[in-house]
């Protein structure tokens, strides 16, 4: 599965735990842990896709388009990286024209049952079954308030690192009297 598929099933559950609620890009960025520029990218996927809704505005954000209680997961990754199986060798040999090589037919077995398990579980099944979150979230990854890490403030003088800085000293004009 893509990088992609992934973040959009974790913007999907993102928005199955906030029903009610309309949720930023960057609420859904920070609880999910996806890259602010390719969470808006996904969600745009998802929007074209008709599985969630943007509302512009005052009070405006992202909310779900679709029924927790009966969109899968593959259709949230089918709507974002569909897998189509091998319909031929992709050596073309005519000893594999009846049938996949082993290999190919291996790999065809596997993503069957990839499929198989994404199509059995809903959106709101994997909330449900959640014993807390269904995300992985970092600490101050919380809906819907700013992230704490946003309000640190540099102490004057030094660099992100807390090292001290040297003055900036402004060079002198030309014809201007020594101090």
């Amino acid at each position: 599965m893509s990088t992609t598929a992934e973040y959009a099933l974790r913007i999907m559950i993102a928005l199955t735990e906030s029903p009610e609620e309309s949720l930023t890009s960057a609420q859904i960025a920070r609880a999910t842990g996806v890259p602010g520029d390719y969470t808006v990218k996904v969600l745009q996927m998802l929007a074209r896709a008709e599985l969630l809704e943007a509302q512009r505005g005052r009070g405006g954000g992202f909310r779900l388009l679709c029924e927790p209680d009966r969109t899968t997961l593959l259709d949230v990754v089918g709507a974002i990286d569909p897998v189509a199986p091998p319909s031929k060798c992709p050596l073309g040999l005519k000893a594999h024209e009846s049938r996949l090589c082993p290999l190919h037919q291996c790999i065809e077995d596997a993503r069957v049952q990839l499929e198989n398990g994404l199509r059995s579980m809903t959106l709101q099944k994997v909330v449900d079954n959640a014993p807390g979150s269904a995300l992985c979230r970092p600490r101050e990854a919380e809906l819907p308030g700013p992230s704490p890490i946003s309000k640190r403030k540099r102490a004057p003088g030094r660099n992100k690192a807390g090292q001290k800085m040297p003055p900036v000293v402004a060079p002198r004009r030309a014809g201007a009297a020594k101090p």
